[in-house]
């Protein structure tokens, strides 16, 4: 299902115009039904789709030479999209253009038609050149190289497209061993945000194979992985202020070329912001997220990523209310349900501590809030099974709002009941070197109980933490910027105010 209806979902968003294709689709009516149910998401998966349409399962031989069916059309309307009208980037229309025109000229080499197959292969050469598809110039050149060799025997050309081809080969070879280094190192860190030393160290022995090839060649691919590892080697660190040297360099390096990188410029301009987040210079960060924006489409996984950005801004900045306009934009953004799991769990997060500040007034909800009034606490921790199992990474943030939350609620007895627990996990995976400041604060939430929630015998009790805590600013922390979303001493005064309320409210009732 997955294949079609994503086919389906890229034809309609791109607003590609083919009367033929659309026309074909609605004189069928259960292909019409099909393509509609796919782009509205009114089928769950095959099995209710073949269900609706045929009243059998997936497998029956009906439903399926109909979705072959539709996959056929789909993937021929593929190549009529219209990448003028889209708002693609240079280097983005010269990818279609170029695979495009390889396809074509691939098709006509099979039917023998060898004379304008070379001619479109030259005209498409000169074009991935410059736009660096490395991959595409190595497989061009294997092609005249075998075309001038064998049919036509110059060996003039022969040589010249064999010469290409073993340059671009290595090139090829560099760019995919970026690539795979990078791949490896990214792999134990999508659902682990604990900072770790080890993955430094393999960043640095990895950025090391590669320096050379990319100071030789230079080209995206080489600039664009390399770069990601070098982001590793001081990310895994929080090493901020040579992550910001680094984006600047990158940058500049990509402004440099010949087309418009926007990928690149997206990721770096992204790092630039988390910098600005950990660094504490919000005016920088807000005079850059503008700029970062426009070059990514709305409810495209990046949008997703950069707007993470702007909410941990708001909420380090103060703007709570802020932080709350971006969830509903995001949660009410139709794209959501399609984000991978680890994505969505990091936004139900945010999520949860925006409750808890709005709890507190310190956000006011629009009348047609369809976000927030839905939030429970036993449904939100149900939804997050890929972090709660992150034991030194975005399992803490879960912790703290979930203890938090209870005691807004005043199940005391809960937030006592948790006490033991929350020693254990402090003891068994918060060490001193590694998560200094979630330990900090964690300790200092366990003292609300203990103290039977009296906030001047907590903040006494609490004292030797807070000092603590205080020693190691943000900036200078070894975690992943994510787990902190509101900054803990932020946050604690918050919890202070929340206990004096509750405080002075029990004196008046008394």
């Amino acid at each position: 299902m997955n294949l079609v209806k994503g086919l389906a979902v890229l034809i309609h968003n791109t607003k590609l115009y083919l009367p033929e294709l659309l026309q074909s689709i609605e004189h069928h009516p259960k292909l019409s039904v099909l393509y509609e149910g796919f782009i509205s998401d009114k089928f769950k998966d095959d099995d209710d789709a073949a269900l609706q349409l045929y009243q059998a399962n997936k497998r029956h031989s009906a439903y399926l030479k109909l979705k072959g069916n539709l996959r056929r059309r789909l993937v021929d309307a593929v190549f009529f999209i219209d990448i003028v009208k889209e708002k693609f980037s240079d280097r983005q229309r010269a990818y279609f253009e170029c695979y495009k025109e390889w396809a074509a000229a691939k098709i006509i080499l099979s039917r023998n038609t060898q004379p304008a197959a070379m001619i479109l292969l030259e005209h498409i050469l000169k074009k991935a050149e410059t736009y660096e598809f490395t991959d595409l110039v190595t497989d061009i050149a294997r092609a005249l190289r075998l075309h001038y060799g064998t049919r036509e025997g110059r060996l003039d050309k022969f040589g010249h497209f064999n010469e290409l081809y073993h340059k671009y080969w290595k090139i090829l070879s560099f760019e995919d061993l970026a690539e795979e280094l990078y791949a490896n190192l990214s792999a134990s860190y999508v659902q682990d945000k604990s900072v770790k030393a080890e993955t430094q160290e393999a960043a640095v022995q990895f950025y090391a194979e590669l320096q050379p090839a990319v100071e030789e060649y230079g080209t995206y691919r080489l600039l664009l992985y390399s770069g990601l590892i070098q982001l590793i080697i001081h990310s895994s660190v929080n090493d901020y202020e040579q992550l910001l040297g680094l984006c600047d360099d990158m940058l500049d390096k990509f402004s440099q070329k010949p087309y418009t990188a926007g990928v690149p410029i997206q990721i770096f301009n992204y790092q630039q912001l988390i910098c600005f987040i950990q660094l504490g210079d919000y005016p920088r960060g807000q005079q850059a997220a503008p700029r970062a924006l426009q070059y990514i489409e709305r409810g495209s996984y990046n949008w997703f990523k950069y707007n993470e950005l702007f909410l941990q801004l708001s909420f380090h900045n103060d703007n709570f209310q802020g932080g709350c306009d971006v969830l509903e934009m995001v949660f009410n953004e139709k794209a959501f349900e399609a984000l991978p799991a680890p994505t969505k769990e990091i936004w139900y997060i945010n999520l949860a501590f925006a409750v808890f500040l709005q709890r507190e007034g310190k956000i006011s909800l629009p009348p047609d809030d369809s976000v927030f009034n839905h939030f429970r606490l036993g449904k939100f921790l149900n939804t997050i099974p890929i972090f709660s199992k992150d034991k030194r990474g975005m399992n803490v943030p879960i912790l703290i709002v979930q203890m938090l939350l209870l005691l807004q609620e005043q199940k005391d007895d809960a937030v006592i009941d948790r006490i033991e627990a929350m020693k254990k996990y402090c003891s068994r995976y918060l060490k001193e070197n590694e998560l200094f400041r979630s330990n900090c604060f964690i300790n200092m939430l366990l003292e609300i109980p203990l103290q039977n929630f009296h906030p001047v015998a907590i903040q006494r009790h609490t004292e030797k933490y807070w000092q603590r805590l205080t020693k190691v600013p943000l900036e200078m922390a070894h975690q992943s910027r994510e787990i902190e979303i509101i900054p803990y001493e932020k946050l604690w005064g918050i919890i202070l105010e929340h206990l004096e309320n509750r405080d002075t409210r029990k004196g008046l009732e008394k």
